[in-house]
């Protein structure tokens, strides 16, 4: 009987299937043109459901096209599996001299930097702020009973390469924060806010007040005018890693009190050193500032330890954080290569998705945030990690890093001047669009949410 019943059952859950498969497909192809209807652009879509393979839609899926942020899909994805979901970095406050009897330290200390992007940031639950970090870093120096140091705090960035940002990046983003590069000590995003008193009427002169973190290295060409009520940011940061000095240019709004703007923090490591001789000579310990020569075996008084991968790589495609991809991208170098370099981790990433059996032609990488316009990927390539994604046991925690954008689909977005593009998936549906070379944004955009939209009240889209 029950058999019976089972037989019977089988071919109309089999119908069912193909009613909602044919519905997908249907709606997907409609919607899927009218979005390819944008002129003067290139526009790529690849659609696949998941569960069986059958594709709903493609155009241009084999196109290499700058995916921007959609990039991270790329590196978090090889993080999982070539890091482990709980591999953490780890910052050593180290010293190396001896310490004598009236509390005099005769030698430096090291802030050794292992690649930690969320050092002195509390944008993850239960990290230090910049200023707790620091705290706690000069109790554990204080507690050794030390009160002067014959030597100085070094901040140590040796562990990675010295190029923290990729060659490719754009001028106008060095400056800014979102162009930080990768550093082996890393210190609070490597960013600091520039804070503006707008002037009295439009196209005054805006006048800098201050920066937090405070940075009394920085030398500030200050360009910036003030614009329209309600303007927004407008301004512009320029500047490069290991440069003190930053132009800013741009407008920023009127009538407010005070108006801030991000920046990159051009020598993190350094910083960091400056940010703990500070704190320690405000509690009385009298600091040389001359490095002693003299070097002997280094002793570990405090460790620092990062979130998990699991927890960064959420958070980077969540806030689309550029840094964390980049760090990811260099500790994977490093784990993989014994070398802590862009180069190195985009080739370990090259591998891993390689070896997962993804035809990789037209494929180039050359970082890891998506940051550059010398990235180029395929619709298909996309959706294919995505597939391969979700067969992985690292799936759950994969899912729910993507931005949820609607009732069914998480996605992770990627957009840069003339760039626009969503990877992700709508249920069982996985994803992948990428629109090049437009100009006419509004109208893109309309297009691209109603085809969002339209996905994700499609029936057989809500599973899971």
């Amino acid at each position: 009987m029950h058999n019976t019943i089972l037989q019977k059952a089988a071919p109309l859950a089999y119908l069912r299937r193909w009613v909602v498969l044919l519905t997908l497909l249907a709606t997907t192809y409609l919607y899927g043109e009218d979005l390819c209807n944008l002129d003067h652009a290139l526009v790529s879509i690849y659609a696949v459901e998941a569960d069986t393979g059958e594709v709903l839609f493609e155009k241009n899926c084999n196109l290499s096209l700058m995916p921007a942020s959609c990039m991270k899909i790329v590196t978090t994805g090889a993080a999982l599996h070539l890091l482990g979901v709980d591999h953490r970095f780890e910052t050593r406050l180290e010293y190396e001299g001896f310490i004598d009897s009236a509390g005099v330290l005769h030698g430096n200390i090291y802030i050794r930097g292992g690649g930690d992007p969320c050092l002195g940031s509390d944008r993850i639950p239960n990290t230090l702020s910049w200023e707790n970090q620091i705290a706690t870093w000069a109790e554990a120096i204080q507690k050794l009973g030390i009160q002067k140091m014959e030597g100085k705090i070094i901040g140590d960035a040796t562990r990675w390469e010295k190029a923290r940002a990729v060659p490719s990046w754009a001028w106008e983003d060095l400056g800014n924060y979102y162009g930080a590069g990768a550093c082996a000590l890393s210190f609070h995003e490597n960013c600091y806010s520039l804070f503006f008193k707008p002037g009295s009427k439009v196209g005054e002169k805006a006048t800098i007040l201050r920066t937090d973190p405070p940075l009394s290295t920085l030398l500030f060409q200050n360009e910036v005018k003030t614009g329209s009520e309600g303007s927004g940011d407008q301004a512009c940061i320029y500047g490069s890693e290991l440069s003190s000095l930053q132009c800013v240019r741009g407008t920023i709004p009127a009538a407010v009190n005070e108006f801030s703007i991000k920046g990159a923090i051009p020598d993190p490591a350094a910083y960091c050193a400056e940010l703990l001789t500070q704190e320690l000579q405000k509690r009385k310990i009298v600091i040389s500032g001359q490095e002693l020569t003299k070097r002997s075996k280094k002793i570990v008084l405090h460790t620092t330890y990062s979130p998990t991968v699991g927890e960064i790589v959420h958070w980077t495609n969540q806030k689309s954080i550029n840094l964390y991809a980049e760090h990811l991208v260099k500790r994977m170098g490093e784990v993989t290569c014994n070398e802590g370099s862009t180069a190195s981790g985009v080739q370990a990433v090259t591998n891993f998705w390689n070896r997962q059996g993804i035809d990789l032609g037209g494929f180039n990488m050359v970082d890891g945030s998506g940051l550059s316009r010398k990235n180029l990927v395929t619709t298909k390539q996309l959706v294919t990690m995505l597939i391969k994604m979700k067969q992985s046991q690292f799936f759950p925690i994969f899912l729910e890093s993507l931005p949820q954008r609607g009732g069914s689909i998480r996605a992770k977005s990627g957009t840069m001047s003339l760039v626009k593009g969503y990877v992700g998936y709508a249920g069982n549906v996985a994803f992948a669009i990428l629109v090049n070379q437009c100009s006419n944004h509004p109208l893109m955009n309309e297009k691209i949410q109603d085809f969002l939209s339209k996905l994700d009240h499609q029936p057989g889209t809500n599973t899971r």
